[in-house]
């Protein structure tokens, strides 16, 4: 021993001391071939000068020398790939990616199939069985609310129950539940299967032909689920209710398909050992679609084990201890979507022994679209025995009634790498504010982005009767005394191109008839066109019969002669057809009841229900009108009663809604042609007709005086579309009138344009509304109305600008029947009496005035012009000659011109008055008693017992996929987001399990707001103005491709979340940075010309809104210099900006105005536009 530690001393460490010295000149840095070579010849240069000189490159020591840095290059590669795949960051390879992602204890979600329920739409059996009526059912087929058979339901239920057994016929069913607000029960069919209750069948699905099965369904808390897969288990069904009636698409009978094809699998476990592991080598086995038996003896299932999430940890512990439930397994992922039985340690669970087999099935491992029309028509034979012992054959037709878009891809690499650490962060429980923020993304890779916000807190006794005040949730009914209603005209604009005959057919009618459907188009027709007054002809109404809101009779003349209607006369009654609006009003003496009764005036003066005048609708009309039938039914029929002596005053012909053949063909041919041209509406042809561009009239507003006009010298105003190009594509401007009621302090109002209510009690949809009251006073009278004038709500109200206001609502004449065609179209003139030449027009006409919200974006609201010193803040006159002699008035005083539909300031110092953009006039009416009821839909959920309610928002792969092939141009239609009951089928399940107690979660599909481009809506349209650098040369569609390149990225979804605000000097900082110094600068303008430059700086998203961008190198121009003519912009312009807004700082911005361009401004309004702030541009959406 000595000697070896004298030799160690003595010699070796002189050894270690050279070895170390070595090491300390050795370059450990260099990995790669090259320095690893560079680093060998100099190490042998400093410690070999002597042995080793030789250096040419074709020595054989050099050749060792490269080989040798050629594998340390390689061993270099190797260590660092696999040291990358010891962390979930860095991992590439699948397997590296599932381990990690395992040892964080999350199970990487394979492929999802896509699934739902099918409607029994049709049923048949070869059984003799006698209906109420004696009518063999036997080979008959029953359809499902079938509308020529009224005896239907009996013959269904008849049939169903003789394939159930006795003690399961319909009304008893083997479980019930209450599944997304809709009552749900359970049946099994007395079936003879001896196989699994399995039955495939195969549909194409977006050109794919694809395999699905219709299985055995069963209901587990609020899910309805498959069955397992039991051989020789009869198959059930489930009876949905959803109170709507029986052609709902959640009324009915109904049963479970998925995606895929169901395999089974057999091993035996000879030896078991603790945490024991069967593999399952079958591809794209799914996530969801896993059982397991062991089987007795004879080969037979014989016990289902449980499936689990995990085998390990407080999950088999809670199991075993209090579930008593100790057959249990867990799924583990493998590649390519294989599996892995896990099984217990033996402790908290039973090891496997003996025979098992599996059933799992393989799915399609793709993301698809199923729609209702790829499965229409599914058949399947059920054979059954029947409650007299006969072997008979049960044939069910089923269909698909909703669109299913839950069939989902395996988790890729990226996602398991967000996912895994997001969900051991959460614990897989929702607790805190970030667990529900990130928790829901681990339940569904089709989950894409998440957001949740606690709307309640908890406390509220479950014997509350809750009450949202926003109306969300709860329905509202609300009395005020701040009414104001008034008419907004305006014009839109839509943008397409083209290059094929197809695109154009496209265009009419996917937009142009959708225009001429709108609302507010049917609103300027019944507003700006001439009343047809038949006042003249006496036609009097003698009524033959009367239905429920029905009278049939026939119009005399003064002599009692019946007056031919229709195309049998050329008189004003030709416009007499179906369809029809007609105004009829008392004979002198008399008024309307509600009852349809003609009452004399008599003494008592006014009172509840008295009118003048009646409106009604003409549903048909037989022949010249002139002709009572053999049954004594009169030639014309109304949908009101009309009493006989009420005297025809006006007739309102039909609106078309659609364009003839003709038309369309001389569009077409226009549009080939690139040719400017706009479309005008014949009321007495009842038909649109085109305008070509010689006589179009641009420049003043609308007037039917010269309509039809063809000298051309353009002097035809009266256009509704006008199409313009640019020799690329259509600019299309379209003229809109709507109506608007505003609360000035007490009211603010919520309403959601997607969401119809159904009320099962009258089968009538419900709409929220408002109610003028009759105790407001008649327009320049002090005695008040003798009936309320009610109002549809039809959409939330944005301005022109794109900002949504809850001050204010947009509503409609009322439409009780629902056909298009409103019931009162002069109740606005009723309370307002604009056309009334004895109310003074000062009387008619509101004034908004622009304020700041907080979140400093200027807006407009209602301003009650009040009087300071006898003199009101602003002075109605007739012209700008009626202020003169500027001496008389006081400076700065605002003035409205009525001619001109301006405001003007006055400037005593300068002698002159300027145009002032900062109020607005419309005709309406102010101070208003009014009643407003909103209807919220039941199917927002929310239970009293529960008392945190957490508005979850979800965005889902499959509809964040659709919306990028409609902005890409592959599919043609808007798609639309789930619906919130499909997110709660989708997800609510499974996020329940893991959600706490106390919380109740309301699913809110999130959608797109899309900016920019042609798929933008109109008010969000721009056009990028660019100034490239003159120094350099630059190839401009390059530039342009590299600008959307940026625009795209900065709109990826990872940049963005629901709710937020967009403002373009972001944008254009992160463009400037990303393409400088090619660009120079970079600007936006839109493409209204009602919108001022600078008004889309800004824009606001909603809670359940994220931005997506549609813009396309077709809409970037480059310019030379920024200069109004170049931004093609008119009214108030941003031209200096002095301060911030920012921090609390105060701001100014100075600004001009540029008329550069000639635009059509709205006319009800102020004639200027709103300018924009300084930090942001203005308005916000």
């Amino acid at each position: 021993m000595s000697a070896n530690d004298r030799q160690s001393r003595l010699l070796v460490a002189e050894d270690w001391k050279r070895i170390y010295q070595s090491f300390r000149n050795a370059d450990f840095q260099s990995y790669d071939f090259d320095n690893l070579r560079r680093t060998m010849i100099n190490y042998l240069r400093q410690n070999y000068p002597e042995d080793f000189n030789d250096y040419i490159e074709s020595s054989e020591y050099l050749a060792l020398i490269d080989m040798i840095a050629f594998l340390g290059q390689n061993l270099s590669f190797r260590i660092d790939l696999n040291a990358r795949e010891n962390f979930l960051e860095t991992a590439e390879r699948r397997e590296s990616v599932l381990r990690l992602a395992r040892m964080l204890s999350y199970n990487p979600r394979r492929n999802q199939a896509a699934n739902g329920l099918l409607k029994f739409d049709t049923i048949k059996t070869t059984e003799n069985l006698l209906d109420s009526n004696g009518l063999n059912l036997a080979g008959l087929t029953i359809k499902w609310n079938d509308q020529t058979n009224s005896s239907y339901f009996e013959q269904f239920v008849k049939i169903l129950n003789s394939a159930l057994p006795l003690s399961n016929s319909i009304g008893n069913p083997l479980k019930s539940a209450l599944i997304a607000d809709v009552q749900t029960q359970k049946y099994r069919l007395n079936a003879s299967n001896t196989g699994q209750a399995i039955y495939p069948f195969t549909k194409r699905v977006e050109g794919v032909s694809t395999r699905f099965e219709v299985v055995s369904t069963d209901i587990t808390g609020e899910s309805i689920l498959e069955e397992a897969p039991l051989p020789g288990n009869s198959p059930a069904f489930l009876f949905r209710d959803d109170g709507s009636g029986a052609g709902s698409a959640n009324t009915g009978f109904f049963m479970h398909f998925r995606q895929g094809k169901l395999e089974t699998g057999n091993f035996n476990v000879a030896n078991p050992t603790p945490n024991q592991s069967v593999q399952i080598d079958a591809e794209n086995i799914n996530d969801s679609d896993i059982w397991l038996f062991s089987l007795n003896s004879a080969g037979f299932e014989s016990n289902e084990w449980t499936k689990i999430d995990a085998v390990e940890g407080n999950n088999v512990i809670y199991n075993s201890l209090f579930n008593k439930t100790r057959d249990v397994f867990a799924v583990t992922t493998r590649i390519g979507d294989r599996i892995n039985l896990v099984f217990s340690d033996g402790v908290f669970g039973n090891l496997p022994a003996g025979n098992f087999r599996s059933y799992y099935r393989t799915s399609n491992n793709m993301r698809s679209v199923i729609t209702p029309s790829a499965i229409n028509t599914v058949s399947i034979d059920i054979p059954y025995q029947s409650r007299n012992g006969s072997q008979q054959t049960l044939t069910v037709g089923l269909k698909l009634n909703y669109t299913v878009s839950n069939g989902a891809p395996a988790e890729t690499n990226t996602e398991i790498k967000q996912n895994a650490p997001a969900t051991y962060y959460t614990q897989n429980r929702l607790v805190t504010g970030e667990d529900y923020n990130i928790g829901p993304l681990a339940i569904s890779q089709n989950i894409i982005k998440t957001k949740s916000s606690n709307r309640i807190s908890s406390g509220i006794s479950r014997f509350f009767d809750l009450k949202d005040a926003s109306g969300k949730y709860s329905n509202t009914s609300l009395f005020a005394d701040d009414g104001v209603i008034y008419k907004e005209e305006f014009t839109e604009k839509q943008t397409f191109t083209f290059n094929t005959q197809t695109d154009i057919e496209g265009v009419i009618y996917n937009t142009i008839e959708s225009i001429l459907g709108n609302i507010n188009s049917q609103n300027f027709y019944l507003a700006k066109y001439p009343k047809i007054i038949v006042s003249d002809l006496n036609a009097t109404w003698t009524q033959s019969a009367t239905s429920t809101n029905q009278t049939l009779g026939l119009f005399n003349d003064i002599d009692s002669n019946a007056y031919t209607v229709g195309t049998f006369t050329a008189n004003s009654l030709r416009l007499l057809e179906a369809g029809s609006m007609l105004k009829f009003v008392a004979p002198a003496g008399k008024h309307f009841m509600p009852s349809g009764i003609l009452m004399d005036d008599g003494t008592i003066g006014d009172h509840l229900g008295k009118t003048s005048y009646k409106w009604c609708k003409v549903i048909s009309v037989t022949g010249n009108g002139t002709i009572i039938d053999e049954a004594g039914l009169a030639p014309i029929v109304l949908n009101d009663v009309i009493p006989t002596g009420a005297i025809l005053e006006q007739i309102v012909p039909n609106f078309s809604r659609a364009l003839i053949n003709d038309i369309k063909i001389e569009l077409i041919d226009q549009t080939f042609e690139y040719k400017d041209f706009a479309l005008r509406y014949d009321q007495y042809d009842r038909q649109w007709k085109m305008v070509l561009a010689e006589d179009i009239n641009t420049l003043n507003n609308f007037a039917t005086g010269k309509a039809g006009d063809i000298t051309g010298e353009n002097l035809d105003a009266s256009w509704m579309l006008y199409f313009k190009t640019d020799g690329e594509k259509y600019t299309i401007t379209y003229r809109n009138l709507r109506y608007v009621m505003e609360s000035a302090d007490e009211i603010r109002f919520f309403f959601d344009a997607a969401d119809k209510i159904y009320d099962p009690a009258t089968g009538q949809i419900v709409r929220d509304k408002i109610n003028i009251l009759n105790i407001n006073r008649k327009p320049g009278e002090l005695s008040p109305f003798t009936r309320d004038f009610g109002w549809t709500i039809t959409d939330a109200y944005r301005d022109s600008e794109g900002y949504l206001d809850s001050r204010k609502i947009q509503v409609q004449f009322i439409d009780l029947d629902d056909d298009g065609i409103v019931d009162d179209p002069t109740i606005f003139e009723q309370i307002v009496g604009e056309e009334d030449a004895t109310i003074d027009t000062e009387d008619k006409l509101i004034f908004q005035k622009k304020y700041t919200t907080t979140d400093g974006v200027e807006d407009f609201k209602y301003f009650s012009n009040p009087i300071t010193n006898t003199v009101p803040e602003i002075v109605i006159v007739q012209n700008e000659a009626a202020i003169v002699p500027y001496s008389s008035r006081l400076e700065g005083q605002i003035f409205y011109l009525i001619d001109e539909d301006i405001f003007r300031k006055l400037n005593k110092a300068l002698n002159n008055t300027t145009i002032n953009t900062d109020y607005k006039a419309y005709f309406g009416r102010a101070d208003l008693k009014f009643h407003y009821t909103h209807v919220a839909d039941s199917g927002y959920r929310i239970d009293p017992s529960a008392s945190n309610i957490i508005d979850t928002y979800i965005l889902t792969k499959t509809y964040d996929t659709q919306v990028k092939q409609y902005i890409a141009g592959s599919i043609n239609v808007k798609p639309k987001p789930p619906s919130n009951d499909e997110l709660f089928r989708s997800y609510g399940s499974e996020i329940n399990k893991i959600k706490s107690l106390s919380d109740e979660l309301i699913y809110h599909p999130v959608k797109y707001k899309i900016l920019f481009g042609d798929k933008a809506p109109a008010d969000l349209q721009v056009k990028f103005k660019i100034v490239k650098n003159t120094n350099m040369v630059i190839n401009d569609n390059e530039l342009k491709s590299n600008i959307i390149e940026a625009i795209n990225k900065f709109f990826d979804i990872e940049n963005w979340d629901f709710g937020e605000t967009f403002y373009f000097q972001e944008l254009s900082a992160y463009i400037i940075n990303q393409l400088s110094p090619k660009l120079v600068s970079i600007l936006i303008v839109p493409r209204q010309t009602t919108q001022s430059f600078g008004s889309l700086f800004e824009i606001k998203s909603e809670p359940d809104e994220i931005f997506a961008s549609a813009a396309k190198v077709t809409d970037i121009e480059t310019i030379d210099q920024l200069t109004a003519t170049n931004l093609q912009a008119s009214g108030t312009i941003i031209n200096q900006v002095s301060t911030s807004t920012i921090a609390g700082i105060t701001s100014s911005a100075s600004t001009s105005t540029s008329t550069t361009t000639t635009t059509t401004t709205p006319s009800s309004g102020s004639s200027g536009s709103s300018s924009s702030s300084s930090n942001g541009g203005g308005y916000s959406y």
